[in-house]
């Protein structure tokens, strides 16, 4: 009866905006209890009812997933039907994996590593390293042209000194004799000086000129050496620049065919396994949802109001306990009783 009750109190009809939940009995069950005696033990069902909304999301819900439950399967047909076929990559475009005998690591023949002969390491023989002739010749004629000149005036000049001397009496061997002779020689000398002079500085204007001829004669060299050796220089390094243009260019070409004709197999084989893996991947996608729920009825869970059984052994200690307590009253008052009557005759018998 105590399971019955709590059963019946726990099945508590629930009426929200969304649907309704009820309990009915549907019948009985006949059970045998410890004691032996058979006993009915009724049966009810619950019956959830949602509002026209809900019952219509929820007809939604379940169609949607009859229609992809049905679109999975012939993905599934198509996918394995597939996959049953074995892969197929003939067509693709051959993978290139050289560049061929064109290719080139090296400029060619065209490219030199020389300047070659029209490059000058040398200015020739006719490139002056001394310059200059025997200009003692030249020296001797000026230094002599001098003189001729000055030795005439000389000349008649002591001629006269000495002429003057002798009217003067002026002998020989005498002071006066030997200063005029001195004055004579003093002039001599500097006419020598002079000679010497000139003839020095005819010389040296002879000397800057050979070294000047000599100069410009080598720096005429060198410009054209220079000259020779810079159209030579250009003229290998344009050779050289067309060498190594044409290397590259061809090089750069078989490499963008190379690339191409590879991205066009990667794309082939790109777009293969796409078209062969699409079903399998829509039918992943469609597997991996979460599957459809019910509609929401907004109902709480059925309330459980916690009837303990009956504790029949609790039920008896209670009532012995209480007996007891009755009866220990009981015994307690009976001895009161007789104290109390013992000490009234006490003092009766004391006061006769």
């Amino acid at each position: 009866m105590t399971a019955e009750t709590q059963q019946l109190m726990n099945m508590t009809d629930q009426y929200t905006p969304y649907g309704n939940v009820i309990y009915n009995q549907t019948g009985t069950t006949q059970i045998t209890g410890p004691d032996g005696k058979t006993y009915n033990v009724p049966r009810f069902s619950q019956t959830t009812t949602l509002n026209n909304q809900q019952q219509q999301t929820l007809d939604q819900q379940q169609q949607s997933a009859t229609n992809i439950a049905s679109t999975a399967n012939n993905l599934s047909n198509t996918g394995l039907s597939n996959l049953s076929q074995a892969v197929d990559t003939s067509g693709a475009p051959a993978l290139q994996t050289s560049l061929g005998s064109d290719y080139s690591s090296s400029p060619g023949s065209n490219y030199s590593t020389s300047v070659g002969n029209g490059y000058a390491t040398g200015l020739g023989s006719g490139y002056q390293t001394s310059f200059g002739g025997d200009v003692s010749q030249a020296y001797n004629a000026a230094k002599n042209a001098v003189m001729d000149q000055y030795t005439p005036t000389l000349g008649r000049n002591a001629e006269a000194t000495r002429a003057q001397e002798l009217a003067s009496g002026v002998r020989a061997g005498s002071a006066a004799y030997s200063a005029n002779e001195q004055t004579i020689g003093d002039n001599y000398t500097r006419a020598a000086d002079q000679a010497t002079q000139t003839a020095q500085s005819v010389q040296n204007q002879l000397f800057n000129q050979q070294q000047s001829q000599a100069q410009f004669g080598n720096s005429a060299m060198l410009n054209q050496a220079q000259f020779g050796n810079e159209a030579a220089l250009n003229q290998f390094n344009a050779q050289n620049n067309a060498a190594l243009t044409g290397q590259q260019f061809t090089n750069s070409a078989l490499l963008s065919g190379g690339q191409f004709n590879n991205d066009a197999r990667n794309q082939y084989l790109s777009q293969y396994y796409q078209q062969r893996d699409q079903p399998l991947n829509e039918l992943s996608a469609l597997l991996s949802q979460s599957q459809v729920n019910n509609a929401n009825t907004a109902t709480s869970a059925t309330p459980q109001t916690q009837v303990a059984g009956v504790d029949y052994s609790g039920m008896v200690q209670s009532n012995y306990a209480q007996k007891m307590a009755q009866s220990n009253q009981l015994t307690s008052g009976l001895f009161q009783l007789g104290s109390s009557a013992m000490g009234m005759g006490g003092m009766a018998m004391g006061g006769k």
